[in-house]
């Protein structure tokens, strides 16, 4: 009798889930919400929709329907900060596990996946990780294939796969855990393009056709930072440099070709690149972002970075630049470039209109100078195709500076000029050290102080002299031994924010 009852149940059960199959299966949202702080607790048996009836045979159909996968989408529903803006804003995850009570037993479901993932610090955490993303848009009125679909007139975007083994048609409860990821905003995109910092999100359940037609659609993803796409590459290493958590001090004298006062405070830059390669160890992508610390002169620069690629590399660079302390791109930007050949990003334009402190054109510069944080720039570079790292130009690669007032450029003593605009070519100055052997352009790894406004660098630094007349032989650590009163302290934890 009771073996007859169980049969009977699952007969039953077995029915009604060919009957959902039978029947056209329309994606539903849910009424529970990821909230604000990041957390959701998504009952999987309380739709939105009050008149909807949610049973163990109605998600076995939807586990069917997506080939044993129960699939979600998400509503990314975030402020505009980073380079996220209404047309594309992005959340990572840090954790998330579907709970399902089958027949009076808990099951558990920890595998799950999305169709992109990015490389992100997570907040106290001493290195990068590969974590999934949800990448959308702010608009809405999406439209399903399926007209009766709770995803027509919404804002739905990124898709969230959870592969189930078991049958659910005995399935009395439900829930998906989901927490996101809280990112390291202070190292600017792609942490602050993937923190969640508005909410809340809303989270539905999708047939097969919607989840085809969402990730077709991929909203927001086109501008979204350091995306790793599925079916793009399977997995990206990346290589940073100086460091993950380190950046090249770039530093000016910008009377070039005249030494002038040589105080190399004319412009200082802190930078970071970042390459990503696939298993063959091909380059496929370039990432990087860095900051204005200092500028002292009253000349007009333009400061570039350049990468030297093979002549028929191409693709797409893509370019924001951030007032200080502000998330929000300045007008204008991103900036999208095509290019073909090696890099030249122009990441900082007309500096003093963008970094000044109000009274002077010089900042951080004098001793009674308050400090004033300049902006942030930041860059992602999409490669055609690959291109082998043996062909890429070494670190730190080519910082250089344009000069507006003299129309020269200013690059490190082993580079040559590289703008049709410039001077430097038509009157033979393409060799970027003075009569002496002293350069007009340095970088230096983490951290550097410049000297203060018109003390010579060898008054500043002592070290630097010996260093200088050994062709770089002697005293390699020539900047960490500054003359303490002649220098203008700016610590990392001001000028990185």
């Amino acid at each position: 009798m009771i073996a007859r009852n169980v049969l009977t149940m699952i007969a039953l059960a077995s029915s009604a889930t060919q009957a959902h199959a039978q029947t056209t299966l329309n994606s539903f949202v849910f009424n529970d919400v990821i909230a604000s702080n990041g957390r959701g607790d998504i009952d999987l048996f309380a739709p939105k929709t009050t008149s909807l009836a949610i049973d163990g045979p109605l998600l076995e159909a939807f586990r069917q329907d997506n080939n044993g996968s129960l699939v979600f989408a998400v509503d990314v529903n975030e402020a505009s900060s980073g380079s996220e803006s209404s047309s594309s804003q992005g959340l990572a995850i840090s954790q998330a596990v579907l709970i399902v009570t089958i027949d009076g037993q808990e099951r558990q479901y920890s595998e799950f996946s999305t169709p992109t993932r990015s490389l992100l610090m997570a907040k106290n955490a001493s290195a990068r990780d590969t974590y999934y993303t949800l990448i959308g848009t702010a608009g809405s009125n999406r439209v399903s294939p399926n007209a009766d679909s709770e995803l027509t007139g919404s804002s739905l975007d990124e898709t969230l796969h959870f592969p189930v083994a078991d049958d659910l048609s005995g399935a009395t409860t439900g829930r998906l855990e989901i927490s996101l990821l809280d990112t390291d905003t202070k190292l600017g995109d792609p942490e602050a393009f993937y923190d969640y910092s508005n909410g809340f999100e809303e989270v539905a359940l999708l047939s097969r056709d919607d989840v085809l037609y969402l990730e077709a659609l991929a909203p927001g993803r086109n501008s979204a930072p350091l995306v790793i796409a599925d079916g793009q590459v399977d997995s990206y290493s990346w290589a940073f440099y100086p460091a993950a958590e380190s950046y090249y001090i770039a530093s000016y004298e910008d009377l070039y070709p005249n030494r002038g006062d040589y105080d190399f405070n004319d412009l200082v830059v802190a930078y970071q690149v970042a390459i990503g390669s696939d298993g063959s160890g091909a380059a496929r992508k370039f990432h990087g972002h860095g900051y204005l610390i200092a500028r002292g002169g009253e000349y007009e620069h333009d400061w570039h970075l350049g990468i030297e690629l093979p002549s028929g590399a191409s693709g797409d660079a893509v370019i924001s630049l951030f007032a200080a302390d502000s998330h929000t791109p300045m007008g204008g930007y991103p900036q999208v470039q095509s290019f073909s050949g090696s890099l030249n990003l122009r990441l900082a334009p007309a500096i003093s209109t963008i970094f000044s402190d109000g009274a002077s054109t010089y900042v951080n510069s004098f001793p009674e100078q308050q400090l004033v944080r300049g902006p942030r720039f930041e860059f992602e570079v999409t490669l055609d195709a690959p291109v082998s790292a043996s062909e890429i130009g070494s670190a730190p690669f080519d910082p250089f500076l344009f000069v507006h007032d003299t129309s020269y450029e200013i690059h490190l003593v082993d580079k040559t000029p590289v703008l049709n605009h410039s001077r430097n070519t038509r009157d033979g100055h393409v060799n970027f050290l003075d009569g002496n052997g002293y350069p007009f352009a340095m970088v230096v790894v983490d951290e550097w102080n410049p000297p203060l406004a018109a003390v010579d660098m060898g008054l500043a630094y002592p070290e630097f002299v010996d260093h200088v007349r050994s062709n770089g032989v002697q005293n390699a650590a020539w900047y960490q031994a500054p003359e303490g009163q002649r220098i203008k302290s700016i610590p990392r934890s001001h000028w990185r924010w």
